[in-house]
């Protein structure tokens, strides 16, 4: 879908890394650090290290705080279903958001990524005794991004609450945090050249999309992924502006394919895959690393190739012919023995009874026949 002159492709979105949501803690039964949930009897000092414990521990979490009378009243196995139900769409709400409005940019004199739509957020929930919500508010936001509100606000009141027998409104707050992180397995080497290949592999599919479609000349195309800790694409777009839209299109989709390595503990994580084509007068379409990946392709079947051989024990370095050893350095050869010349005849091969391929008669030896 077209979204401010971007392209944008969504796909299913997989849930954040931690358990982080509700009432329940962030670690395991027993754990020293266990992150006790808070409750009407904690002070304000003790609610906000909680949340801030929470917040290091994930690049993005829920966690709901009823009030002291609402802590009496709604179950809290309810309110932790709650809570993980709210991370989806409030991760959607993200990464949504993310993809329109993120771009490489310089800060400090760094290369980094501007506009990323993360913050804090604390909502104020006034729920009826039927569990429906009435309204939301703020009630304090680290968000610059003011739609990531609108947005949360709608997940939360798409859900459908506890009902409680009070006979009055209660209120619960929704605390809501999510940022990028920062996954130092993105940035190493491998996968610097992983993603290398992975977008010479796409341009390969995607000057398809340029031919017939396009003038001669050269185009610089840039896109942004956010992909899964999986390595899956999530949402996707390319830069409007060097081809035309319907172009850029299906360069987008084809960029959706680019898979990258896992990693266990990440959230969401951007690339910017980009593709160089250049397009000749006769409508040829070229792209940069095309001869890379060319040479790329052979080495890893040459590798592929010896390694089924080697499975197989075709390996010329290491086969042997089974039932002939082979001659040492001091063994005689045939032609070498008195008495023989070396040929290998018919009836030399059935006088010698070790000679390959010879069917042996093992049985016992008949009794002549009385005569």
């Amino acid at each position: 879908m077209a979204r401010g002159g971007l392209l944008v492709h969504l796909l299913p979105l997989v849930a954040g890394a931690l358990l982080l949501g509700g009432m329940g803690g962030c670690s395991g039964k027993g754990r020293r650090d266990e992150v006790v949930p808070p409750t009407g009897m904690n002070t304000q000092s003790q609610i906000r290290r909680y949340v801030d414990k929470a917040v290091r521990r994930s690049s993005e979490g829920v966690i709901l705080m009823p009030s002291k009378k609402a802590d009496t009243l709604f179950d809290r196995t309810r309110l932790n279903e709650i809570a993980q139900s709210l991370r989806v769409p409030a991760a959607l709400c993200f990464v949504n958001r993310a993809i329109e409005t993120m771009k490489l940019g310089q800060q400090d004199g760094e290369t980094t990524f501007l506009g990323v739509p993360e913050g804090q957020i604390r909502i104020r929930t006034r729920i009826n005794p039927a569990g429906e919500v009435l309204r939301t508010e703020i009630v304090e936001t680290g968000f610059q991004d003011e739609s990531m509100y609108a947005c949360l606000s709608k997940a939360i009141k798409a859900i459908r609450w506890t009902t409680n027998k009070s006979g009055v409104v209660q209120f619960i707050d929704v605390i809501y945090w999510v940022s990028l992180g920062y996954q130092a397995e993105d940035h190493s080497d491998e996968a610097l050249l992983l993603l290398r290949k992975q977008q010479a592999i796409a341009a390969e599919k995607a000057r398809g999309c340029l031919v017939n479609r396009v003038s001669a000349g050269r185009y610089q195309v840039q896109g942004l992924s956010l992909m899964d800790r999986d390595g899956r694409t999530l949402v996707n777009r390319v830069e409007p502006g060097v081809l035309p839209e319907n172009v850029g299109e299906c360069v987008a989709i084809v960029f959706r394919d680019i898979r990258m390595q896992p990693v266990k503990e990440a959230f969401v994580r951007p690339f910017t895959p980009r593709a160089d084509f250049v397009v000749a007068t006769d409508g040829t379409v070229n792209f940069t690393d095309e001869r890379w990946l060319a040479v790329l392709k052979l080495e890893e079947e040459a590798m592929r190739e010896a390694r089924l051989a080697e499975l197989a024990g075709d390996d010329p370095v290491t086969q042997v012919d089974e039932g002939e050893a082979r001659p040492g350095p001091g063994t005689p050869r045939p032609s070498q023995v008195a008495g023989t010349s070396g040929a290998s005849t018919p009836e030399a091969t059935r006088a010698d009874p070790a000679a390959g391929g010879q069917k042996l008669k093992l049985g016992g030896m008949r009794k002549k026949p009385p005569g």
